[in-house]
């Protein structure tokens, strides 16, 4: 185990990341992603809702029709 200014990880998060190296992420992780990224880019008062955000991105991508 690393110790870094005191800090101490955990094995069992070792040894999950360790199982996830190397693995591609799913259409959905990448998709969850792209609506964090973008939703954590925009202006606490932008008065815009990750929902909404989602909704742009599937559109976007033609994963679903406009309303």
């Amino acid at each position: 185990m690393k110790v870094f200014l005191g800090l101490k990880t955990r094995p069992e998060l070792l040894s999950k990341l360790q199982q996830t190296v190397g693995r591609k992420p799913s259409a959905a992780e990448i998709l969850e992603q792209r609506i964090s990224f973008v939703f954590g880019s925009l202006k606490p008062d932008s008065g815009i809702t990750r929902e909404q955000v989602r909704q742009i991105l599937l559109e976007h991508d033609g994963s679903v029709s406009k309303s």
